[in-house]
């Protein structure tokens, strides 16, 4: 796809067909469904709220329109956006019209026919289905976005030049970085979640308890850099981890990390679906790398000319040795 299909595909395409998908079910079955409609189901799936149809159509064409105007500004805008803005804004913008009418397909599919909104359900495997579904088309809308100009070459410059090692030497470097903020926060919001659980369902006070530990774990990493690539471990105990083999890597620099240039601080982007991914703990020194195929990866290290310089050797031995 050039790049004009590619915008009009993101702004137009992909909200259109996916709204069309509950709008269909919804005006077929309108005239079926109750007075007022269920909107909130308690965790066995049984009904424990309403709306009147007009509260319901309030809010999910609020929520698809707005999800769609999202796709469309970055469709539409032609300047080069910041390295994450225009996956990150694409994504939630479709995963929000694919919520949307997910809520309308189920509604008017689960509750045609019925006399009272209290004898609505939602089977679980139902729910897991719709969330995947918004996911799925969070994500394609992302990986178009990817593709789209944007400047790219934020906090690039030059690349040092390799490390001057003898024929068969080795050569390995490590380092942590910890940031206190997250440290702090993630017990913070873990005991939150355990207060939550004397005063509201379990259920809903487990949702903090995901991000609290994500929090606590990207508190601390180690960056290690030798023959075999990048490697980035997370947490005191070193997982979950990410590595970037030295036969991805084109050429390794060290920059100056603005997290507002990535997203902002913790683990930004993703290699896959949007071309670029950052580990960013602090504002300060970084290395860079540009892999073979066009992606970037990014983490705040200090003294990151060193690893840089040692990844640029490597890589120029990969090269030297594959073309013999």
């Amino acid at each position: 796809m050039n790049e004009r299909t590619r915008r009009a595909v993101l702004g137009a395409g992909i909200p259109a067909a996916v709204a069309a998908l509950g709008l269909g079910p919804y005006l077929a079955y309108r005239s079926d469904l109750p007075d007022r409609v269920a909107s909130h189901y308690s965790i066995v799936g049984g009904a424990d709220g309403s709306m009147t149809t007009g509260q319901f159509l309030i809010f999910v064409g609020t929520l698809m329109v707005l999800g769609w105007v999202m796709c469309a500004a970055i469709a539409l805008i032609r300047r080069p956006f910041q390295p994450m803005v225009a996956p990150t804004v694409s994504f939630v913008g479709a995963f929000f019209v694919a919520l949307a009418s997910g809520i309308l397909a189920t509604t008017a599919v689960g509750q045609r026919g019925l006399d009272r909104w209290q004898d609505a359900s939602l089977p679980l495997w139902v729910l897991i289905f719709w969330i995947a579904g918004s996911l799925i088309v969070g994500s394609a809308a992302a990986r178009i976005a990817s593709s789209l100009p944007a400047s790219s070459d934020a906090g690039a410059g030059a690349t040092p030049p390799a490390l001057d090692l003898a024929p068969g030497e080795r050569a390995f470097w490590t380092a942590t970085l910890s940031a206190r903020w997250p440290l702090l926060l993630g017990p913070v919001v873990l005991l939150v979640a355990l207060g939550l659980t004397q005063v509201v369902e379990p259920w809903f006070a487990l949702v903090l308890v995901v991000p609290g530990i994500a929090t606590t774990t990207f508190s601390r990493i180690r960056v290690t850099a030798d023959r075999s690539g990048l490697q980035v471990r997370y947490g005191f105990l070193g997982w979950p981890g990410t590595s970037v083999p030295r036969r991805r890597i084109a050429t390794a620099q060290a920059i100056t990390v603005h997290p507002t240039e990535w997203g902002g601080w913790g683990y930004r982007g993703n290699l896959t679906l949007m071309n670029r991914a950052a580990v960013v703990l602090r504002a300060g020194p970084g290395i860079r790398l540009d892999l073979h195929d066009g992606k970037v990866f990014v983490v705040t290290i200090d003294d990151p000319d060193t690893p840089a310089r040692l990844l640029n050797a490597e890589a120029s031995r990969l090269g030297a040795a594959e073309s013999v």
